[in-house]
């Protein structure tokens, strides 16, 4: 495990708008217009990235296509080159540190596997080729697994004798149903002397690890042995469930097995870091709901820190223990899943993180004295959660036009609620996802069915919702969060 730091990171791209348009012109399309900043020395794909990533944390970065988070993934794995800032691993700086050198691994989108190896081989290839951090307490557990192997070895010899593989073909083959003969030659077998002397060397092994253990050590850097590569794989295997598949080739795998291959190969070598840039998104759904139960168990199992590139925030929801989400190369909001969900800092966030995303309405956010109240046009008046009122107060917040934001789920019938026609019924098994026209908005609403679905369609029904579950956002850029006011990631971060 590591912690991983990164400083003031910045990535920017060369960028040349003439070069750019002849291209286009020349492929008979027109050029694609971007929201990231453009400056004389390119385009900034990533900007003021600041993030500390805890030893051992799971940590997301979640965002839309071009957001600059895949750009952030392969800085860090050294793939590449960092425009401004410090990336720190374990403490070292990393920016002119090769790949190799940096102790991670990386699962990437399209598997990548070697088509011409076995899964054995394709699992056991990144250990053949560097040196590898062994532990003392790793080469224990191979050299007494190796005994086993032994011990097995051992008692084929004392035991009876078996038929030849001839004589086994012949009876399989040609005299089916008849009983194999057991073998004429029964002498008495004498164990070979290599098994009794290799016994002893892994002895005196083990005893020389428990005295490096004794002084303190923990693991030493070396080339893997044959054997210790085959265990190491073996174990993998056993943990990711592909053990029956060692012996085929990428071809014969489908899309899931193909995926925990990959993934076998990136933690076989029990890196400091392991990177996974979009490993679900080639799967389709039903497989990607199973991988997504596989990386959590996974990650009960080994010790590792791990970052994780989506652009699905049901995997940032399940997976991580902490969430970034980003927009145009800046910070959005950093937090544990429930805090993004519970308190959007902008008005971005609250439309990316959810499904269906959170309903926004306009509204009028109303100071008296020390309570605040959300106002919508139609005069309905909800008064907000003490916990709200004080954070609002904190930001020394005046009454104002906002934007009031609501999730679907928070929304419920009422007697004095909004009034809205239902254009949209929507049946999602144990929930209704109704669409209500509420004056020119279109307000989805999450109605849970408890065992009887009922059709709304065209009907007229009134909305409310509770104080504690509304969010006011500002007006004027960025849109942020009226409760979270002065929190700012980055200064420069704005919305459309």
């Amino acid at each position: 495990m590591a912690e991983v730091i990164l400083k003031d990171i910045v990535k920017i791209y060369p960028y040349s708008e003439k070069a750019e348009k002849k291209k286009a012109k020349a492929q008979g399309s027109e050029v694609k217009k971007t929201n990231l900043q453009i400056t004389k020395k390119g385009v900034v794909a990533v900007q003021n990235f600041n993030l500390t990533i805890a030893d051992g944390e799971f940590l997301v970065l979640v965002g839309p296509s071009g957001c600059g988070k895949s750009t952030t993934l392969r800085m860090i794995a050294g793939l590449e080159d960092i425009s401004e800032g410090e990336l720190y691993i374990n403490g070292n700086l990393c920016n002119a540190v090769e790949p190799k050198d940096r102790d991670i691994a990386m699962v990437f989108q399209s598997y990548a596997l070697y088509p011409h190896m076995t899964v054995f081989k394709n699992m056991e290839y990144p250990l053949t080729i560097l040196k590898q951090r062994i532990p003392y307490e790793f080469e224990i557990e191979y050299l007494n697994w190796r005994n086993d192997v032994l011990a097995k070895t051992r008692e084929k010899y004392l035991g009876p004798r078996e038929p030849s593989r001839l004589t086994k073909f012949i009876y399989r083959t040609f005299k089916k149903g008849k009983e194999i003969p057991a073998p004429k030659n029964d002498k008495p077998r004498t164990v070979p002397a290599w098994i009794a002397k290799e016994e002893e060397a892994n002895a005196a092994k083990i005893a020389a690890c428990q005295e490096a253990i004794k002084n303190g050590e923990k693991e030493y850097v070396a080339k893997m042995s044959k054997g210790m590569r085959e265990y190491k794989v073996l174990k993998t295997a056993e943990m990711l469930g592909i053990t029956e598949y060692l012996k085929r080739k990428p071809k014969a795998l489908s899309g899931g097995q193909r995926q925990r291959v990959a993934i076998g190969r990136a933690i076989v070598r029990n890196p400091n870091v392991l990177l996974m840039d979009e490993p679900l998104s080639n799967l389709d759904a039903k497989l990607r709901n199973e991988m997504r139960t596989e990386i959590i168990k996974l990650r009960k199992k080994i010790s590792t820190t791990f970052i994780y590139v989506t652009h699905d925030q049901v995997e940032a929801m399940t997976l991580g223990d902490r969430i970034v989400v980003m927009r145009d190369g800046f910070i959005q909001q950093i937090g544990t899943p429930q805090e993004v969900f519970d308190n959007p800092r902008n008005i971005f966030v609250s439309s990316f993180i959810g499904t269906p995303k959170m309903n926004h309405f306009d509204g009028r956010l109303e100071r008296e004295g020390d309570k605040y109240y959300a106002v919508l046009p139609s005069g309905y008046k909800v008064e907000l959660s003490e916990e709200k009122c004080e954070r609002l107060l904190a930001n020394n917040i005046e009454s104002q036009d906002v934007t009031l934001g609501v999730r679907p789920e928070h929304i419920r019938f009422e007697e004095n609620g909004v009034p809205g026609i239902v254009t949209v019924s929507e049946l999602m098994g144990g929930s209704t996802h109704l669409h209500v026209q509420v004056g020119e908005h279109d307000v989805i609403v999450i109605v849970p069915n408890n065992g009887k679905h009922l059709d709304y369609s065209g009907k007229t029904v009134r909305l409310g919702f509770d104080g504690a579950c509304v969010h006011a956002f500002a007006l004027e850029r960025p849109r942020k969060n009226l409760e979270f006011f002065y929190e700012d990631y980055h200064k420069k971060a704005e919305e459309e």
